[in-house]
C-alpha cells in the first residue's frame, strides 16, 4: 500500500470514528500552537465539525465538558499533557480511565525514562505525542489510538466487543481464529482467558494467560490478569509472585509496590513488607522530582529568549541535579543549556557543555552540530568544519529537509573556506526553498 493510499486509510479512520462511534476530541494542554494544529488538522483536513472538537486549557474544564447534555453520551478521545502547567496529570488520567473506562488517550510528552512511559500504558494510556508533531504524523497517531490498522489487530478488536457484551462463547471463538492466523497472539490468548475466567473456568483461563505470558515475557497485561485471577482463587503466594514480575518489569508503580508490602504482612513478614512500603514512598518521592524538573524547564524555557543567564542557571540546576545519573535522555537539556550560553555570547562555555554531553552521547548528531555553531560563533572556523564533518559521516541526510539548516551548513563551509561544499548545500537550499534570497546571493559569490 502506498504512502498516499495509508494516510487516506487513517482519515477514514478519524472520520469513521464520529460517524460510527458517536466520537468526540478533546484536547487538554497548555502549548496553544499544538492546540491550533490539533483543531485545524480535524476541522480543516479532515471536515470534522467544531462542535465534535475542544480545545482546553485546564483539566477541571474537561469534567464540566464531558458531563455536559451534548457529550456525555459521546465517545471520548482524549489528548492532554503529561504534565499540565507544572502539574503531574498522572492521577488526573488515572481518574479519567476510571470515570470513562472506553476512553482513548493519547499523552503529549518531551522524552522521558521507558519505566514512566510503561507507568503511562499500565494505566490506561493508548499512545504517546512528542512535540513539536506534524498534520500527518498526528493522523496517524490518532488512527491508530481509535483502530488497530491491521487485519489481525481489528479481530482482536472485535473480539474485545463480545467480551463487553458478555458473549463469552463467540469471544473465544474469534480467539481461536485469530489463533489460527498467528499462532501464539498474546493478545488473542488474553481475551480467550478472560472469556473462561468469566464463565467460571479458572483452570483453562489460567493455562490461556500463562501461555501469553510464556509468548510475551514483556508484556504486562497477561502479568496482571494471572495476578488478579490468584487473588481471587484465595491463592496469596502465586499472586505474590505475580506482583513481583510486575514489579520488576514496571517499578513506578506506588499502589503494586503497597499491596506486595501487605501480602507480606499478612504472612507475618514484617521486615519485606517494611521494605516495599518504603520503596513505594522512594518512589512517591521521585515524581515528586519529575515535578521539580518540570517546573525548573518551565522558567528556563520561558526565560531562554529575554533573560538567557536565568534560563543557563535553571538548566544547570536540572543537570547538577543529576550528576552522576545523567542519561541519554537528558541530552536536550545540555542542547537548551548550550543555547542559554550561546545568547549571552558565552560560545566557550556552550562548546564545554556540549563536549560533556558527548561523552554521554557520543554520536549524537545534533549535538555535534550545535557544537559547530558555538565553534562558528567564536570565530573558529576549522574547528566548526570539523564538527561539522562528524555530523554527516553520522548522517549522510542532516539537514535535508530544512532549507534553513541547509543554508547554515552552507556558510559554515564557507567560513571555513570549502567552496565545493559550500556551494552543494546552497544548491540543496535553493531546490528546498527556490526564493531564498540569501543562498541565491552567496552561490553567486561562490
Amino acid at each position: 500500500m502506498s504512502n498516499v493510499a495509508k494516510q487516506r486509510l487513517y482519515e477514514k479512520t478519524i472520520v469513521d470514528f464520529v460517524a460510527s462511534e458517536d466520537g468526540a476530541f478533546f484536547a487538554v494542554s497548555h502549548d496553544q500552537n499544538f492546540l491550533k494544529l490539533f483543531r485545524q488538522t480535524l476541522n480543516k483536513e479532515l471536515i470534522i465539525g467544531t462542535d465534535r472538537i475542544r480545545t482546553l486549557s485546564e483539566e477541571n474544564k474537561l469534567l464540566s465538558e464531558l458531563k455536559s447534555p451534548f457529550y456525555k453520551d459521546k465517545k471520548p478521545l482524549l489528548v492532554i499533557e503529561r504534565v499540565l502547567h507544572n502539574r503531574s496529570m498522572l492521577s488526573f488520567i488515572k481518574n479519567m480511565k476510571t470515570l470513562h473506562e472506553d476512553m482513548h488517550i493519547i499523552v503529549l510528552t518531551s522524552e522521558v525514562e521507558r519505566q514512566v512511559l510503561i507507568l503511562l500504558h499500565e494505566i490506561g494510556v493508548s499512545n504517546f505525542i512528542t512535540k513539536p508533531i506534524s498534520v500527518n504524523t498526528l493522523i496517524e497517531k490518532l488512527a491508530f489510538t481509535i483502530k488497530p490498522q491491521g487485519k489481525i489487530g481489528q479481530y482482536i478488536e472485535r473480539a474485545k466487543k463480545h467480551l463487553s457484551k458478555g458473549m463469552w462463547d463467540e469471544a473465544i471463538a474469534l480467539s481461536d481464529k485469530i489463533l489460527d492466523l498467528k499462532p501464539g497472539s498474546a493478545a488473542a490468548l488474553m481475551v480467550k482467558g478472560d472469556a473462561l475466567k468469566a464463565q467460571g473456568q479458572a483452570e483453562t483461563a489460567e493455562a490461556s494467560y500463562l501461555e501469553a505470558h510464556k509468548g510475551a515475557s514483556l508484556y504486562l497485561e497477561p502479568l496482571k490478569k494471572l495476578a488478579e485471577l490468584y487473588k481471587d482463587e484465595g491463592d496469596a503466594d502465586k499472586q505474590l509472585t505475580y506482583l513481583k514480575k510486575l514489579d520488576r518489569l514496571s517499578p513506578l508503580n506506588v499502589e503494586r509496590k503497597i499491596s506486595i508490602g501487605e501480602i507480606h504482612l499478612e504472612f507475618g513478614d514484617q521486615e519485606k513488607a517494611g521494605e516495599y512500603f518504603d520503596q513505594a514512598v522512594v518512589n512517591a518521592r521521585k515524581e515528586a522530582q519529575v515535578m521539580i524538573e518540570e517546573v525548573k524547564r518551565s522558567i528556563a524555557e520561558k526565560c531562554l529568549d529575554r533573560a538567557p543567564a536565568t534560563a543557563e542557571k535553571f538548566f544547570r540546576s536540572i543537570i547538577d541535579d543529576k550528576r552522576g545519573t545523567l542519561k541519554k535522555s537528558d541530552i536536550e537539556t545540555f542542547n537548551r543549556l548550550g543555547m542559554a550560553l550561546r545568547r549571552q555570547g558565552r560560545w566557550e562555555d556552550a562548546v564545554g557543555e556540549y563536549e560533556q554531553a558527548l561523552k554521554i552521547s557520543p554520536d549524537d548528531e545534533n549535538l555535534h552540530f550545535n557544537r559547530a555553531v558555538a565553534l562558528t560563533e567564536g570565530g573558529k572556523h576549522r574547528q566548526a568544519e570539523q564538527a561539522l564533518t562528524r555530523v554527516l559521516d553520522l548522517n549522510p541526510d542532516f539537514g535535508n529537509q530544512s532549507p534553513v539548516l541547509t543554508f547554515n551548513i552552507g556558510i559554515m563551509y564557507s567560513n571555513a573556506r570549502k567552496p565545493e561544499e559550500a556551494k552543494r548545500f546552497m544548491e540543496r537550499t535553493l531546490k528546498l526553498d527556490p526564493k531564498h534570497k540569501s543562498a541565491r546571493s552567496m552561490l553567486k559569490d561562490l
